[in-house]
């Protein structure tokens, strides 16, 4: 697959940057924070995204993450005491317990 668009340099602080279309960014699977090796010679310049990735590509929520763990927890010894960390008390207004 070849994608082509149109880019303009534009000033970024003290540098120059371009905008990569996110049609492009979707296609290559390249996200916010995504890692890309620049090559640059006296004709052309590539980009090329390398495969570490900054972000997670799939939402897991919290079973899922833990799954097949059969561990215990506790906190380190060097954590602060705060009590009973999940008691809030009573409520004193308008909250839904």
């Amino acid at each position: 697959m070849t994608e082509t668009a149109r880019a303009t340099l534009t000033k970024w602080g003290n540098g120059q940057g371009l905008l990569i279309p996110k049609r492009v960014c979707e296609n290559l699977g390249l996200g916010v924070g995504d890692a890309v090796l620049i090559t640059a010679t006296e004709e052309r310049i590539t980009i090329i995204p390398l495969k570490e990735r900054a972000h997670r590509t799939k939402i897991v929520d919290l079973d899922e993450l833990f799954e097949g763990y059969e561990g215990g927890y506790e906190p380190p010894s060097d954590w602060p005491s705060f009590g009973d960390e999940t008691s809030w008390g009573e409520p004193v207004g308008k909250e839904i317990w």
